[in-house]
């Protein structure tokens, strides 16, 4: 006896600190999940190589058209320049990854990251205005340049003018090109005129944030939406298939029911009564031996009545199709 007094105690403890300590286990426990849902996301996020030379502005020198009878004349090394152009660019580390352009560690196939205008124009000068870091702009041909350095690391930048010259007119602005061979290992170059007049593009709250935040925000996102829209869609079906037996229960046994809760003892007050219509479930058991009828199929509906029911299915409609609405938001085609 003794001993099995000692197993209800140790029991009923257990029992008393699982009921103060289970809410902070579900909390430690979500927390757990959403942790290595991050670490996972963090993991999965591939970095990126990448350089981008932004295009800032670009123009023809020699056809300064403010006033049409004004034109330029130009000569470079004693020689007459038929048409001259300016162009400032920022070259950029755009990526994630920094990148080495010598040692062993370099990941660049070359001595550096070359860029080519167009085939019938060559570069008269070159005048570097920034730089973040330490390079050198080489030209190779005539029409082409190179970008050498040792480590340029993620948005580092070189903003250059370069005076670029051709002999006839150009259909289009001489703007730089990427060569067929790509210079970086398993990375890209980028070419962005930013001269062209184009609508703002609007960026998100969350894409304003670090790439590895952003993407991480924006997987833990879609998972909680994702399945928050599954819980509300799987719950109209539930709701219903508990609410319509005790609506048919309701139109066949509820006037009998008022009828009972007028006769039990002790007597119940109106506001109990009122309650009772609308939960019938809650009565305790004892009572229901004595009604005169079925008992309640189910104790505690999620829908108690028609109304009800349709005002909760919309709801939760809602939510589901907000849910779905936001990962698409996240996720753009």
């Amino acid at each position: 006896m003794a001993e099995k007094g000692k197993l209800e105690t140790a029991e009923t403890t257990i029992r008393t600190a699982y009921s103060k300590f289970g809410v902070f286990n579900w909390l430690v426990g979500i927390l757990a999940v959403v942790v290595a849902i991050v670490g996972l996301a963090i993991m999965l996020i591939p970095e990126k190589t990448e350089v981008t030379a932004q295009v800032l502005s670009c123009g023809e020198l020699t056809e300064y058209s403010p006033i049409a009878e004004l034109k330029g004349h130009f000569t470079y090394a004693g020689e007459d320049v038929a048409h001259l152009w300016k162009l400032t660019v920022k070259l950029i580390n755009s990526g994630d990854k920094t990148i080495v352009g010598e040692g062993n560690q370099k990941n660049i196939i070359g001595e550096g990251i070359n860029f080519v205008f167009p085939d019938d124009t060559r570069i008269l000068n070159i005048e570097e205005e920034a730089n973040t870091f330490q390079s050198a702009i080489m030209q190779p041909e005539p029409n082409q340049i190179q970008i050498q350095f040792r480590q340029w690391r993620s948005d580092e930048y070189s903003i250059t003018c370069f005076y670029v010259a051709s002999d006839k007119p150009l259909d289009a602005d001489p703007l730089p090109t990427t060569p067929i061979i790509r210079d970086i290992i398993d990375g890209d170059v980028i070419i962005e005129d930013l001269t062209e007049t184009r609508p703002e593009e609007r960026i998100s709250l969350i894409d304003r944030f670090p790439r590895p935040i952003s993407i991480t925000g924006k997987v833990i996102g879609g998972i909680f939406a994702g399945v928050l829209a599954i819980i509300f869609v799987i719950m109209v079906p539930w709701g219903w298939k508990d609410a319509v037996p005790l609506m048919m229960w309701k139109r066949q046994h509820l006037s009998n029911f008022l009828n009972y809760l007028d006769q039990v003892e002790p007597k119940l007050s109106e506001q109990r009564k009122q309650a009772l219509k609308k939960r019938p479930g809650r009565l305790p058991r004892e009572f229901w031996p004595k009604f005169k009828g079925p008992k309640v199929p189910l104790k505690s509906p999620m829908f108690d009545s028609i109304a009800t029911g349709i005002a909760l299915t919309l709801v939760f409609l809602v939510i589901a199709f907000g849910s779905i609405s936001l990962i698409l938001m996240l996720f753009p085609a």
